[in-house]
């Protein structure tokens, strides 16, 4: 635990949904720094908890996860997983989590699942213009914040665009072979039998990219791992870590889990 998570003070609260990748990110970061926090679940799918006025007083962005300190509030995994772990102390460390964080990891998870389902390929773009109407109805209702929702509903426009569905299987397919090759990446840079994406020590980098080699699972990518010794090798390492269980990283969707988050009997 780094130390000014120890001088922090108030237990920190962690708002989150289960299944999103960024919010296991922070679970896993948090997990590994021994940093008790509680979990507070946000339905982003059916409630659309992230648009309601009171969490958007907290996330302006509208996003999970979001960390609240006794000094501060954290909007992003990428600062949530430095607080937990310290920031990159070099070179190797900043590159392996920027090259993650360059990465558009919705368009190889929701660009699959458009290529594949064509039911999807109509009702999701469908959905992403609802919520961009349901975001602009919330900035008429909220004068206050009329200017963070209408800033909201522009990004998801954007999305419309980016999920059209004559574009979205050749994006798909330039996400998955992006995808291969960083697995490609990691088995070169994992050949000599580091044990730790960057030694002598677990850090950031390896939090980025076992959340990732999980979605690759989540992605239907999973059988690229056991083709790469190293890759393979590391994977299980990581899935071993007793933070790995504690963060819950899923690596297939689990509609019981979820039910039992927006129900509150989940673990949060």
């Amino acid at each position: 635990m780094t130390e000014s998570a120890k001088l922090s003070g108030a237990k920190p609260r962690l708002y989150h949904t289960p299944s999103s990748y960024y919010s296991m990110i922070a679970r896993l970061a948090l997990a590994e720094g021994g940093i008790a926090c509680e979990r507070v679940f946000v339905d982003i799918h059916f409630r659309l908890g992230q648009q309601q006025p009171d969490y958007v007083r907290i996330n302006p962005g509208m996003t999970v996860p979001t960390l609240v300190l006794a000094d501060r509030i954290l909007v992003q995994s990428r600062d949530i997983a430095e607080y937990a772990l310290g920031a990159p102390p070099d070179p190797e460390t900043k590159s392996w989590v920027d090259l993650h964080y360059g990465y558009p990891i919705e368009e190889l998870t929701f660009g699959g699942i458009l290529a594949r389902n064509p039911l999807a390929r109509i009702m999701i773009p469908k959905r992403l213009e609802a919520t961009r109407r349901q975001l602009l109805a919330h900035a008429a209702r909220n004068p206050d914040l009329a200017s963070i929702y209408e800033a909201r509903a522009a990004v998801f426009a954007e999305r419309v665009k980016t999920f059209e569905p004559d574009a979205v299987v050749k994006l798909s397919e330039r996400r998955r072979t992006e995808a291969i090759g960083f697995m490609d990446r990691l088995e070169q840079t994992l050949g000599d039998g580091r044990t730790v994406l960057v030694p002598p020590a677990y850090g950031v980098a390896d939090v980025v990219w076992t959340v990732f080699l999980g979605r690759m699972e989540f992605a239907g990518l999973g059988a690229e791992i056991p083709r790469r010794p190293a890759l393979a090798r590391y994977w299980r390492t990581m899935q071993a870590r007793p933070g790995f269980s504690a963060a819950d990283i899923w690596t297939k969707f689990h509609v019981g889990r979820l039910i039992g988050g927006i129900l509150g009997i989940g673990r949060g």
